[in-house]
């Protein structure tokens, strides 16, 4: 590393932290202020704690606009006060002097593909879990599922009531099948810990549902149809989910998506996915891949317009918010058009990385030299 690469590293960090702090701040804000009028009463340690699972995905959002910023405002600085020009005079171009902007562009474009994959889903559906269960329901968030048939494993679950005092569910009706095979299983209250759901006075009745195909006497139909008949006090059963991931899939999303990239495109590609299945799978999966190549794009984009245009600090914070603001409206309206049916899905999400990376190449051209 030159002295040149520490000189620009040095102008480009304090920016891009500052950036990087105060726009996670602001959405933070901004989200809590949307619930506002919800969060009345709630312990002030569990908003904090509900805020703090939100900042991977505002990372992921805001990185590359802190990242544009501080180009902006390092370069434009560097350009105003001719340093860039004495460099280039001296004979390195400005893509050398750049270079490192790069390296943190793509050091930041694997940064935010990783938490996409690995950290945001999970972190998202701790958000959705703090908040129905402890904080909107203390602890009661299972009541959200009132009325509700919840697939848990090979079972779907209803139950009539809940029960706050206790945290029960009331009136519980489990259905499975295999083949023409429906087992019912009904019982008085029941309650759902980890994947453990114990449920009490219970009753468990199995239909042979192919015995009404060749009907004989009535008698013989109905042994035939009833396989198994049994009740008992207590019953333990282990589903292949937990608790909270079962609400958090069927309580309401609250921020953010809740599955991986990966996830997507498993379901994108699987064989027996439906068309508009296959569709919003597709979507989410480009539009989970575009974001954090957005860090390359941006800089790309800022490097020209900083040596052309910023010549002050307001301007590069008001190109900063004019680009943001933008972007993420050629996103969402991409994307509303995709689940739509009205725009390819690849289009839609990698349109607004396309348009600004040929804008970005077009104002560089003659200033690599």
């Amino acid at each position: 590393m030159t002295r040149i690469d520490r000189y620009v590293l040095k102008e480009l960090f304090p920016p891009l932290v500052f950036g990087l702090v105060v726009y996670i701040f602001l959405l933070l804000i901004s989200n809590l202020l949307g619930q506002a009028k919800w969060v009345v009463g709630f312990p002030f340690f569990g908003i904090l704690k509900w805020l703090f699972y939100q900042i991977p995905l505002v990372i992921n959002q805001t990185l590359p606009v802190a990242l544009m910023l501080a180009v902006l405002l390092a370069f434009g600085r560097l350009s105003r006060e001719n340093e860039l020009l004495v460099m280039r005079a001296g004979g390195i171009p400005l893509l050398r002097v750049a270079r490192w902007v790069f390296v943190l562009a793509f050091l930041a474009t694997g940064l935010t593909l990783y938490l996409a994959e690995y950290v945001v889903p999970k972190a998202n559906a701790r958000v959705t879990q703090i908040w129905w269960d402890e904080l909107a329901t203390r602890g009661r968030g299972l009541s959200r599922l009132v009325g509700q048939a919840v697939d848990v494993g090979p079972y779907r679950l209803f139950f009539g009531d809940y029960d706050y005092r206790a945290g029960e569910m009331l009136g519980v009706r489990l259905e499975r099948w295999a083949g023409d095979t429906l087992t019912v299983v009904l019982a008085e209250r029941g309650q759902m810990k980890d994947n453990r759901l114990t449920l009490w006075n219970y009753r468990v009745y199995g239909l042979d549902l192919a015995a009404l195909e060749d009907p004989g006497e009535p008698e013989a139909t109905l042994r035939a149809l009833l396989r198994a008949q049994s009740r008992g006090e207590r019953l333990v059963l282990k589903l292949p989910r937990t608790r909270e991931e079962i609400l958090v899939q069927n309580a309401g999303e609250l921020w953010g998506d809740t599955h991986s990239i990966s996830y997507w495109a498993r379901r994108a590609f699987a064989p027996g996915t439906g068309p508009r299945d296959r569709a919003e799978a597709l979507v989410m999966m480009h539009a989970n891949l575009a974001l954090p190549f957005a860090n390359l794009v941006v800089v790309i984009f800022a490097l020209p317009l900083a040596v052309r245009k910023a010549a002050s600090t307001s301007l590069a914070f008001g190109y900063s918010l004019a680009v943001t603001i933008l972007y993420y409206f050629l996103m969402t309206a991409g994307k509303i058009l995709a689940f739509g049916g009205k725009l390819d899905p690849v289009l839609a999400a990698w349109g607004p990385n396309l348009i600004f990376l040929a804008i970005g190449l077009w104002m560089l051209r003659g200033m690599s030299r």
